[in-house]
């Protein structure tokens, strides 16, 4: 495939993981085809990023290469505050894990100003980011089953016993920490919550995406796992969280940006090529093979002096190596000529037969990976963006839906006015709270009382009054219609009013603010009445009828022009029908105002 002439600008690259197998391919496509000024070098110790930053070096010198390489070593998955620490440490040391706990977990919206993945774009500014990391190994393979089996073990010891020995408190929270923490799902939706942010803040044109099927490709009855037992219920947690992940770009890829902009969020374009196959080699040789220790990492393995057992009622199948000799009575290292498949590992002749055999995983060169990530970045059509397949493949809305749902609308406002006639017990259908988040009943509710309260079913009819007598209007309607103000309270949206300073108007329940997780207040300002006030709560403070009544305007000014623009008139901007009709107005508004995000809502096609 031919690389395009117009080629676009991409002066600075950033490839996350590029000192891998994958990366480092990239690293010199990208520099051989897009000749940007700088390649970034992102990896997860400063060994490894050190080496690749050397390695590309000198090949630049001897390709002339008009590019400089640097290096960014740290591990994007943690916050900036955690650089540097183990699994282990964050794990046995309380106020680390609060940390690292609350980075996963916390509502908090600017909990990603401390995100190590946001700084490193902000720091280094690229135009493009080509993200090589593994992810859905990295996160499945914390291995969330045998920890949960732990954990249940210690809890029906707890349960039996009704206390822990002195000495089992503290393998019990070490071990319900490491359970909290390597749940797969809260931690790929928050880093793809950060890379969001992280795009929206930076200049970024492309972020590409070299993900995972989890499986090379295989199905489910794959028979190569990383050492774990067939089915792998592990295994398919990285096939899982490879499609989350994708899913996940997926809705990035569709997210609109500031107004105007419509190629993704914040203007930049999301894609992802998927692999099907075992990404291979990266070389051949000797290897001092790496075995699992006692702890379950992979140290350098040496060879052992078996010894014979007799098999009795039970089976312990991890021992202490050092209850075993040393074979020959000498360190005797595991040594042996195979293959190096960078992130896969190390496989033996034997192994890598199997493997590739035809019909089975086969392989994928990481040359033809990164051929096909630098034509993605470039533009070309090469018809290995996962996400465009999708979106070429999803049903989309339908002329069929649309005619239905005049039909439905009309016959949901016959019954209604049909029941409410015969039936005292039937408040009128505003808002239940079950479809969106508290700003959609806010809205829907605003809406219906500026409509029902001034009398006014029309734009032209609203726009006649003024956004105090709006305000009195609603007062005067909910103080004869008790039921309906029954009804927002009911469903968790509070009506907020300055009367002498901010009340509000409430039932037992409120949606915002999000209740903290051991029942305690929530501390209230200002600040944070204000943002309430928008993100969920019926306001009937004056300004918000100023900005009702600005909203009208718009509106009504907005309206197509059939006759003169012809079918370029029907646009997201534009408000079809000159009614005021709560729910066509919420949805006008939806689409086209900035929500809490600083997103409007143009959906993308």
């Amino acid at each position: 495939m031919t690389v395009p002439a117009n080629r676009p600008a991409a002066d600075r690259l950033l490839i996350l993981g590029g000192g891998g197998m994958v990366g480092l391919q990239v690293a010199r496509e990208a520099a051989r085809e897009l000749r940007p000024s700088e390649i970034i070098v992102s990896g997860l110790t400063s060994a490894e990023v050190d080496e690749a930053v050397s390695t590309l070096s000198s090949e630049a010198a001897e390709h002339g290469w008009k590019v400089r390489f640097s290096g960014a070593p740290g591990d994007i998955f943690l916050p900036a505050s955690l650089q540097g620490k183990t699994r282990h440490e964050l794990i046995a040391d309380g106020l680390l894990f609060d940390q690292l706990f609350d980075d996963i977990f916390t509502p908090d919206p600017e909990a990603w100003k401390n995100s190590a993945l946001v700084r490193l774009i902000e720091e280094h500014r690229p135009d493009v980011v080509v993200d090589c990391i593994n992810t859905a190994t990295a996160i499945s393979y914390q291995d969330v089953y045998t920890t949960s089996r732990r954990v249940k073990v210690l809890l029906d010891r707890l349960e039996q016993e009704g206390a822990f020995p002195a000495e089992g408190i503290e393998p019990f929270v070490h071990s319900v920490r490491e359970l909290l923490i390597a749940q797969g799902v809260p931690q790929i939706v928050r880093h793809i919550l950060f890379l969001h942010q992280a795009l929206r803040e930076s200049a970024v044109r492309v972020y590409l995406k070299v993900g995972t099927t989890g499986t090379g490709g295989m199905g489910m009855n794959i028979p190569y796992t990383h050492s774990e037992d067939k089915p792998s219920a592990t295994l398919l947690s990285k096939s899982a969280i490879g499609f989350a992940h994708t899913g996940l770009l997926f809705l990035l890829a569709r997210t609109p940006g500031s107004e105007g902009e419509s190629t993704g969020s914040q203007g930049a374009i999301v894609k992802e090529i998927k692999p099907g196959a075992m990404i291979g080699f990266k070389r051949l040789g000797l290897s001092h093979v790496r075995v699992a220790g006692a702890s379950g990492r992979r140290e350098p393995g040496y060879l052992v002096e078996p010894r014979e057992e007799p098999l009795t009622e039970d089976l312990q199948p991890l021992k202490d190596g050092a209850e075993f000799r040393d074979f020959e009575g000498r360190r005797v290292p595991l040594r042996m000529v195979g293959a190096d498949t960078g992130e896969n590992g190390f496989f033996s002749i034997g192994e890598f037969q199997a493997i590739t055999y035809p019909r089975q995983m086969e392989y994928v060169t990481p040359e033809e990976v990164a051929r096909v990530v630098v034509l993605e970045i470039l533009g070309s059509s090469t018809g290995r963006d996962v996400l465009s397949a999708i979106d070429g493949a999803i049903t989309e809305p339908s002329y069929r839906a649309g005619i239905l749902r005049e039909h439905a609308c009309r016959e949901m406002l016959r019954l209604e006015a049909l029941m409410a006639g015969g039936d005292d017990e039937v408040v009128p259908s505003i808002a239940v709270g079950h479809l969106g988040p508290p700003r959609l009943s806010k809205l829907l509710i605003e809406a219906f009382l500026l409509r029902e309260a001034t009398g006014s079913s029309t734009l032209e009819s609203l726009l006649g009054f003024e956004p105090s007598r709006m305000l009195e209007h609603v007062e005067q309607y909910l103080e004869a219609n008790p039921r309906v103000a029954s009804l927002i309270s009911t469903i968790g949206i509070p009506i907020l009013r300055d009367v002498g300073g901010p009340t509000i108007t409430r039932g037992p329940r409120l949606n915002i603010p999000v209740p903290s997780p051991d029942g305690s207040a929530i501390p209230l300002d200002g600040e944070a009445i204000e943002r309430f006030g928008q993100a969920g709560w019926v306001d009937l403070r004056p300004g918000n009828f100023e900005i009702w009544r600005d909203r009208i305007r718009r509106l009504a000014e907005s309206r197509p022009d059939i006759a003169a623009h012809g079918s370029a008139s029907f646009e997201p901007s534009r408000y079809m029908s000159d009614l005021f009709i709560p729910g066509d107005v919420v949805g006008w508004i939806l689409t086209n105002e900035v929500d809490d995000m600083g997103l409007v809502g143009h959906r993308l096609y």
